[in-house]
Protein backbone atom coordinates (compact mmCIF):
# COMPACT_ATOMS: atom_id res chain seq x y z
CA UNK A 1 0.00 0.00 0.00
CA UNK A 2 1.06 3.58 -0.61
CA UNK A 3 1.97 5.75 2.34
CA UNK A 4 -1.09 7.41 3.84
CA UNK A 5 -3.50 5.13 1.96
CA UNK A 6 -6.29 3.58 3.98
CA UNK A 7 -7.75 0.17 3.46
CA UNK A 8 -11.21 -0.95 4.47
CA UNK A 9 -11.03 -3.97 6.75
CA UNK A 10 -13.94 -6.36 7.10
CA UNK A 11 -14.93 -6.31 10.80
CA UNK A 12 -14.90 -10.10 11.08
CA UNK A 13 -11.35 -10.24 9.71
CA UNK A 14 -9.86 -7.71 12.13
CA UNK A 15 -8.00 -9.28 15.05
CA UNK A 16 -10.03 -8.21 18.08
CA UNK A 17 -7.09 -6.91 20.07
CA UNK A 18 -4.89 -5.76 17.22
CA UNK A 19 -2.92 -2.66 18.17
CA UNK A 20 -3.54 -1.32 14.66
CA UNK A 21 -7.30 -1.78 14.87
CA UNK A 22 -8.98 1.58 14.90
CA UNK A 23 -12.48 2.31 15.97
CA UNK A 24 -14.12 2.80 12.62
CA UNK A 25 -12.84 -0.37 11.02
CA UNK A 26 -10.17 1.48 9.02
CA UNK A 27 -6.47 0.76 9.05
CA UNK A 28 -4.13 3.55 8.11
CA UNK A 29 -0.74 2.81 6.62
CA UNK A 30 1.68 5.68 6.92
CA UNK A 31 5.00 6.51 8.45
CA UNK A 32 3.59 7.35 11.86
CA UNK A 33 1.33 4.34 12.29
CA UNK A 34 -2.35 4.43 13.07
CA UNK A 35 -4.10 7.78 12.95
CA UNK A 36 -5.94 8.79 16.11
CA UNK A 37 -9.72 8.47 16.13
CA UNK A 38 -10.07 12.23 16.63
CA UNK A 39 -8.10 12.79 13.43
CA UNK A 40 -10.74 10.83 11.53
CA UNK A 41 -13.60 13.06 12.62
CA UNK A 42 -14.21 15.85 10.14
CA UNK A 43 -16.56 18.77 10.52
CA UNK A 44 -18.25 17.77 7.29
CA UNK A 45 -20.15 14.56 6.60
CA UNK A 46 -17.21 12.68 5.05
CA UNK A 47 -16.26 10.71 8.19
CA UNK A 48 -17.74 7.24 8.50
CA UNK A 49 -20.11 6.98 11.48
CA UNK A 50 -19.14 5.37 14.77
CA UNK A 51 -21.25 2.19 14.88
CA UNK A 52 -22.92 1.70 18.28
CA UNK A 53 -25.60 -0.71 19.41
CA UNK A 54 -28.59 0.59 21.35
CA UNK A 55 -27.52 -0.27 24.87
CA UNK A 56 -23.99 1.01 24.24
CA UNK A 57 -25.47 4.48 23.78
CA UNK A 58 -26.28 4.36 27.51
CA UNK A 59 -23.07 2.55 28.48
CA UNK A 60 -21.06 5.44 27.05
CA UNK A 61 -22.72 7.71 29.63
CA UNK A 62 -21.32 5.84 32.60
CA UNK A 63 -17.89 4.87 31.28
CA UNK A 64 -15.15 5.58 33.84
CA UNK A 65 -12.16 3.74 32.41
CA UNK A 66 -13.06 0.25 33.58
CA UNK A 67 -13.83 -2.79 31.47
CA UNK A 68 -13.36 -6.46 30.73
CA UNK A 69 -9.67 -6.26 29.78
CA UNK A 70 -7.06 -3.60 28.85
CA UNK A 71 -7.86 -3.80 25.12
CA UNK A 72 -11.55 -3.25 25.78
CA UNK A 73 -10.81 -0.27 28.04
CA UNK A 74 -8.46 1.29 25.48
CA UNK A 75 -11.03 0.89 22.72
CA UNK A 76 -13.94 2.20 24.80
CA UNK A 77 -11.87 5.13 26.09
CA UNK A 78 -10.93 6.17 22.56
CA UNK A 79 -14.55 6.00 21.40
CA UNK A 80 -15.73 7.88 24.50
CA UNK A 81 -13.05 10.56 24.08
CA UNK A 82 -13.87 11.05 20.41
CA UNK A 83 -17.59 11.42 21.02
CA UNK A 84 -17.00 13.71 23.99
CA UNK A 85 -14.54 15.90 22.08
CA UNK A 86 -16.59 15.81 18.87
CA UNK A 87 -20.31 15.67 19.75
CA UNK A 88 -21.11 16.49 16.14
CA UNK A 89 -19.79 13.02 15.17
CA UNK A 90 -22.14 10.75 13.29
CA UNK A 91 -23.29 7.52 14.93
CA UNK A 92 -24.93 4.62 13.13
CA UNK A 93 -27.36 2.86 15.46
CA UNK A 94 -27.21 -0.94 15.61
CA UNK A 95 -28.88 -3.83 17.43
CA UNK A 96 -25.90 -6.13 16.95
CA UNK A 97 -22.20 -6.19 17.90
CA UNK A 98 -20.67 -2.76 17.41
CA UNK A 99 -17.38 -0.88 17.51
CA UNK A 100 -17.12 -1.30 21.29
CA UNK A 101 -17.75 -5.04 21.01
CA UNK A 102 -14.87 -5.37 18.55
CA UNK A 103 -12.34 -5.36 21.41
CA UNK A 104 -14.43 -7.28 23.94
CA UNK A 105 -13.05 -10.63 25.10
CA UNK A 106 -16.64 -11.97 25.25
CA UNK A 107 -17.29 -11.24 21.56
CA UNK A 108 -17.73 -14.35 19.41
CA UNK A 109 -18.72 -14.71 15.74
CA UNK A 110 -22.21 -15.67 16.96
CA UNK A 111 -22.38 -12.50 19.11
CA UNK A 112 -21.94 -11.77 22.79
CA UNK A 113 -21.08 -14.59 25.20
CA UNK A 114 -20.71 -12.42 28.32
CA UNK A 115 -23.32 -14.38 30.31
CA UNK A 116 -23.26 -17.56 28.24
CA UNK A 117 -25.04 -18.73 25.11
CA UNK A 118 -28.12 -16.47 25.50
CA UNK A 119 -26.14 -13.25 25.98
CA UNK A 120 -26.52 -11.90 22.45
CA UNK A 121 -30.29 -12.25 22.71
CA UNK A 122 -30.22 -10.43 26.08
CA UNK A 123 -28.08 -7.66 24.59
CA UNK A 124 -30.40 -7.38 21.61
CA UNK A 125 -33.39 -7.08 23.96
CA UNK A 126 -31.60 -4.26 25.80
CA UNK A 127 -30.80 -2.62 22.46
CA UNK A 128 -34.46 -2.68 21.47
CA UNK A 129 -35.62 -1.19 24.79
CA UNK A 130 -33.09 1.66 24.50
CA UNK A 131 -33.87 2.32 20.83
CA UNK A 132 -37.59 2.41 21.55
CA UNK A 133 -37.05 4.73 24.51
CA UNK A 134 -34.93 7.07 22.36
CA UNK A 135 -37.20 6.87 19.33
CA UNK A 136 -34.46 5.43 17.11
CA UNK A 137 -34.47 2.68 14.49
CA UNK A 138 -31.65 0.28 13.60
CA UNK A 139 -29.58 1.72 10.77
CA UNK A 140 -30.36 5.34 11.68
CA UNK A 141 -27.46 7.74 11.26
CA UNK A 142 -27.64 10.52 13.86
CA UNK A 143 -25.23 12.97 15.46
CA UNK A 144 -23.94 12.10 18.93
CA UNK A 145 -25.18 15.41 20.34
CA UNK A 146 -28.71 14.51 19.21
CA UNK A 147 -28.44 11.11 20.92
CA UNK A 148 -27.34 12.85 24.12
CA UNK A 149 -30.37 15.13 23.97
CA UNK A 150 -32.67 12.14 23.47
CA UNK A 151 -31.08 10.39 26.45
CA UNK A 152 -31.43 13.50 28.63
CA UNK A 153 -35.09 13.88 27.75
CA UNK A 154 -36.18 10.24 27.96
CA UNK A 155 -33.99 8.27 30.39
CA UNK A 156 -33.33 8.83 34.08
CA UNK A 157 -31.30 6.88 36.61
CA UNK A 158 -34.38 5.11 37.96
CA UNK A 159 -34.99 3.56 34.50
CA UNK A 160 -31.68 1.72 34.47
CA UNK A 161 -32.64 -1.32 36.52
CA UNK A 162 -35.40 -2.05 33.98
CA UNK A 163 -33.28 -1.29 30.90
CA UNK A 164 -29.97 -2.77 32.02
CA UNK A 165 -31.23 -5.81 33.92
CA UNK A 166 -28.34 -7.71 35.47
CA UNK A 167 -25.52 -5.59 34.02
CA UNK A 168 -22.46 -6.06 36.18
CA UNK A 169 -21.60 -2.35 35.94
CA UNK A 170 -24.98 -1.07 37.15
CA UNK A 171 -24.27 -1.53 40.91
CA UNK A 172 -21.26 0.81 40.61
CA UNK A 173 -23.68 3.70 40.08
CA UNK A 174 -21.71 5.46 37.33
CA UNK A 175 -24.57 5.46 34.83
CA UNK A 176 -27.12 6.59 37.40
CA UNK A 177 -24.80 9.42 38.45
CA UNK A 178 -24.23 10.53 34.86
CA UNK A 179 -27.92 10.49 34.02
CA UNK A 180 -28.51 12.60 37.10
CA UNK A 181 -25.86 15.04 35.81
CA UNK A 182 -25.83 14.56 32.01
CA UNK A 183 -22.66 16.55 31.40
CA UNK A 184 -19.73 17.88 33.40
CA UNK A 185 -21.10 21.39 32.91
CA UNK A 186 -24.47 20.35 34.37
CA UNK A 187 -22.81 18.60 37.34
CA UNK A 188 -22.30 21.98 38.97
CA UNK A 189 -26.05 22.62 38.87
CA UNK A 190 -28.83 21.11 40.90
CA UNK A 191 -30.06 17.63 39.85
CA UNK A 192 -32.84 17.50 37.27
CA UNK A 193 -36.33 17.45 38.67
CA UNK A 194 -38.75 14.75 37.62
CA UNK A 195 -40.39 17.30 35.31
CA UNK A 196 -37.37 17.05 33.01
CA UNK A 197 -37.54 13.29 32.54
Amino acid sequence: KKRGQRERVQPDLVPLCSPRFDLLGWRWHNSVGAVAMADLVNSDDSSPPVRLRGHTLLCMQGFRGEGYNPQFVTNMAAIHRTLTDHPESWVEVLASPDTVCAACPHQHPSGCLLNGAGSEEEMNDQDQVVLQRLGLKVGRRIRWLDILERIRSSVCGDDLSFICGNCRWLPLGYCRETLRFPSARDARREPRSSAHR
